[in-house]
């Protein structure tokens, strides 16, 4: 009769530590799927770094596109200005043109600017938030991995339990 117990107890003890090992393995391969979600975070992160840098060059050559017609602008009405310059009254008005296209072009630059700086602050709340999808990931692969060594443990002591249970009789 002893020797069914011990047959019963070692039958059990070995049929939890397989479901544990089978929980165990699962576990692992979810960590593992959980790093690979994260390292694609991060390539998705990097691929938005790349956009935002090609965004920031091509803004650039917008700036300079810009700046290269406001020259071309500001020389044909300083030709204007030298070919007008005998009519005082015409000057004033080439003059009065100039200004309100200058203002123009500022307002222009304003909202340009206020753009990008609605584009920057859409980017860091972007920024902000890959972070904090970061951080989150982090937190559940160690709460896995907290459980998981938790599991071992207990299955441990419980196995360490039955053989002592097992010794003593």
């Amino acid at each position: 009769q002893k020797d069914e117990e011990i047959s019963e107890l070692q039958s059990n003890s070995e049929a939890k530590v397989t479901a544990l090992s089978g929980e165990v393995s699962a576990l692992k391969s979810t960590v593992s799927e959980k790093d690979e979600q994260i390292a694609q975070k991060d390539e998705e992160i990097a691929q938005k770094d790349e956009e935002i840098a090609q965004k920031d060059e091509e803004i650039t050559q917008k700036d300079e596109q810009i700046a290269q017609q406001k020259d071309e602008e500001i020389a044909q009405k300083d030709e204007e200005i030298s070919e007008l310059q005998s009519n005082s009254e015409a000057k004033v008005t080439a003059l009065s043109g100039e200004v309100s296209a200058l203002k123009s072009t500022v307002s222009e630059k304003d909202e340009q600017i206020a753009q990008k700086d609605e584009e920057i602050a859409q980017k860091d709340e972007e920024i902000a938030q890959k972070d904090e999808e970061i951080t989150q990931k982090d937190e559940e692969i160690s709460e896995l991995q907290s459980n998981s060594e938790a599991k071992v443990t207990a299955l441990s002591g419980e196995v360490s339990a039955l053989k002592s249970t097992v010794s003593e009789k």
